[in-house]
């Protein structure tokens, strides 16, 4: 029987293990509303400016916080807007309020038996560890990293070292999984991993993973065995 090539798993959070049931376009709409300011910016005009700002230590917080005032500049706001649509937008969102991806918490179960587990996620403990006790599996992973806390977020490949010293384990036998190209294949790449991509829509992505999902229920057969 062949040898498993693996001895250890990372995961993503976010979009990989769960999702909020409130979407961000759902949260905004609410923020801005509270405010009682005409929507100036889309989601998905937030999640673009996001991906455009270099990357840094900052927190997910003040990233967000220089992306909404970046947003309300480039509308011709005072930048006063900007910071307190994201101080609203972050008091209105609750991390407990999240729901598992289908098939996610079975393939943590399967995954547990065979691998050691990190948590490789960006966001610090106020934001994650909401969610781990509301799908209760804070105790699933042997070792939690918090991109952007503990070190350098995703996708720089910091977060990546931290879980191979704490884990002791060798780049070349670790896979990471997560749903994004820019943070979880790109970093996993920059620290010498595999990664293992979640794509349930189906498309192909630009920037090839080792290994491609569409499911997290893939896990409990892993496509690396």
């Amino acid at each position: 029987m062949p040898t498993d090539p693996v001895d250890a798993v990372f995961l993503d959070m976010d979009g990989t293990l769960c999702e909020y049931r409130q979407s961000s376009a759902e949260l905004l709409a609410r923020a801005f509303d509270r405010l009682d300011v005409d929507p100036f910016f889309t989601a998905e005009t937030y999640r673009n400016q996001l991906f455009s700002q270099i990357v840094t230590d900052e927190t997910k917080a003040e990233r967000r916080e220089q992306a909404f005032i970046t947003l309300a500049e480039l509308d011709d706001r005072d930048p006063a807007v900007g910071r307190r649509l994201a101080a609203v937008y972050a008091s209105m969102r609750d991390h407990r309020d999240v729901e598992p991806l289908p098939g996610a918490l079975d393939a943590l179960d399967s995954l547990r038996e065979r691998y050691d587990l990190a948590l490789v996620t960006n966001g610090g403990p106020e934001m994650q560890d909401p969610k781990l006790a509301a799908l209760d599996v804070e105790d699933a992973f042997d070792v939690i990293v918090y991109g952007g806390y503990d070190t350098t977020p995703k996708p720089e490949p910091g977060p990546f070292h931290e879980a191979l010293y704490a884990l002791d384990a060798t780049p070349g036998r670790v896979v990471h999984v997560g749903n994004s190209v820019r943070f979880d294949v790109w970093g996993a790449d920059a620290a010498g991993i595999k990664s293992a991509l979640l794509r349930p829509d189906g498309d192909e992505p630009a920037t090839a993973p080792d290994y491609l999902l569409r499911s997290m229920a893939d896990l409990q057969d892993p496509p690396w065995r």
